[in-house]
């Protein structure tokens, strides 16, 4: 099964968060991710979960998500991403 990172964040400081950015999607591709989802377009529908920007991406299994979550090459940017973003993480197993 598929395994998903699902990430909601709030910029706040864009200039940190393009760099950040500029690094993670060769992260994500060498990881053996891809993106599904990257939108500040959310249509909150029930619950009152107003995301500021979602992310979802996909990998081949949990455990490959949850590397990716933890590996050196995503951990190595926490700086820059926390400079960068207040951000909502989970990772999923797909059905």
């Amino acid at each position: 099964m598929k395994g998903y990172v699902i990430v909601d964040t709030e910029v706040i400081d864009q200039e940190a968060y393009s760099q950040f950015l500029e690094r993670i999607p060769g992260i994500v591709e060498g990881q053996g991710g891809r993106f599904i989802v990257r939108t500040s377009d959310v249509e909150p529908v029930e619950g009152g979960w107003v995301p500021k920007r979602l992310v979802i991406m996909e990998f081949d299994s949990l455990e490959a998500a949850r590397n990716f979550v933890t590996s050196d090459e995503y951990t190595s940017h926490d700086d820059l991403r926390h400079r960068a973003a207040r951000a909502r993480i989970v990772v999923v197993e797909g059905a």
